[in-house]
């Protein structure tokens, strides 16, 4: 089994200085909003994968007034207990130590999988190409390292193109400088659209499942991947159109002085029924969509871990109807893996449903000022 067994918490959001030891199945957190439930998965989440699922600028989570923060916490996994710790200090380099060795941050996520259903989750269906980006290349990362690498180098080698478009547009011999760069570019991007092709494919199958149950099998879930790159079954024949539609593209370069075609660009299109759901679904469908594909998601990593991750539900049982919530419980019954729920309302009937022993957290103004211990039937 896989578990976050304690944490510690020094500087974090609204927390002072906190220790909390968790149940191994089922922790329930409640409290009054804005008091610090949100803050705590969001601490878990950071230690698991040392980004927050609210924000991309590490130096807010830091307490108000403060310029670092601190989180330590035992994961249990294979019986070997795993203690992880995270400082920040802001200007410096995180610094990661699993069991007081260190470790880079890039090496640590694929290590302890956690997976967070939240209100937020309606960004993906409703926001720009950007969130569905971040969320492929931040999946795609924890389940693949190879990935992750390839990820960092074409970044590295973009950023690097457009320095040149930048500062030699005007200046003979432009070619020449941009040549290595473009076959560099052309290699790496071919290799993570194909990686983000098969993943895609994979969420698909598996987030199909608990979409037709969440539908009685009335709408149809697909997804697509929305590549300004002509996908072809052989890579080769992938960079050479790669390689044409970039030689077409260098005026336009020239001219906004950045790359205009590549995987940074590209997108996911979410559908039901053939029809993209960011400009055609209901709120009801975005919230049924979002949910399938998180359930999809525990289900990959399930597969590609052998082992459930962790589970973190933050105030989604307010934003579900009866039919939604019957089946997330089900889906919660049927999965051995630790799970962490919040609420700002009494959530008894649904939690003793389950049939799970559980922990019983209450949070006021970031402090736990009571914890009980239930054993279910």
């Amino acid at each position: 089994m896989f578990y976050l067994e304690h944490l510690s918490l020094e500087r974090f959001r609204n927390y002072r200085q906190q220790y909390v030891h968790f149940h191994p199945n089922l922790n329930i957190i409640t409290g009054n909003n804005a008091q610090g439930k949100t803050n705590l998965l969001e601490s878990i989440f950071y230690l698991s994968v040392n980004r927050s699922f609210r924000t991309r600028k590490d130096h807010e989570l830091a307490r108000f007034g403060n310029t670092f923060f601190n989180l330590k916490g035992t994961f249990v996994k294979d019986d070997f207990n795993h203690v992880v710790q995270v400082n920040y200090r802001q200007n410096n380099r995180l610094e990661i130590k699993i069991n007081s060795d260190h470790v880079y941050r890039y090496d640590h996520i694929q290590n302890y999988p956690v997976i967070v259903f939240s209100p937020d989750d309606l960004q993906l269906i409703s926001e720009g190409p950007s969130i569905r980006r971040r969320f492929l290349n931040l999946e795609a990362s924890r389940l693949d390292p190879a990935y992750l690498k390839e990820l960092r180098a074409y970044q590295r080698v973009l950023n690097q193109r457009n320095q040149l478009l930048k500062e030699h547009k005007c200046r003979p011999g432009l070619d020449d400088l941009l040549s290595p760069w473009d076959q560099s570019l052309i290699s790496l991007g071919v290799s993570l659209i194909r990686a983000r092709v098969n993943m895609i494919k994979a969420l698909e199958n598996e987030a199909k499942l608990f979409f037709n149950e969440l539908t009685a099998s009335m709408e149809d879930l697909s997804l697509e991947y929305a590549s300004n790159v002509q996908y072809c079954h052989d890579p080769e024949d992938m960079k050479a159109r790669f390689y044409r539609d970039l030689k077409n593209k260098r005026d336009q370069e020239l001219r906004r002085c950045s790359t205009q075609i590549g995987p940074h660009l590209d997108d996911l299109t979410i559908m039901i029924n053939a029809k993209n759901t960011r400009y055609y679904s209901s709120q009801g469908q975005k919230r049924t969509t979002a949910l399938a594909l998180k359930m999809g998601e525990v289900s990959l990593f399930n597969h590609k871990h052998d082992l459930y991750p962790i589970i973190l539900l933050d105030d989604v049982f307010s934003e579900f109807d009866a039919s939604r919530k019957k089946h997330l419980l089900d889906f919660l019954r049927n999965n051995a893996g630790q799970c962490f729920i919040t609420s700002a309302v009494d959530l008894t009937d649904i939690v003793e449903s389950l049939n799970k022993s559980y922990k019983h957290i209450i949070i006021h103004q970031g402090s736990i000022i009571d914890e009980t211990v239930r054993t279910g039937d």
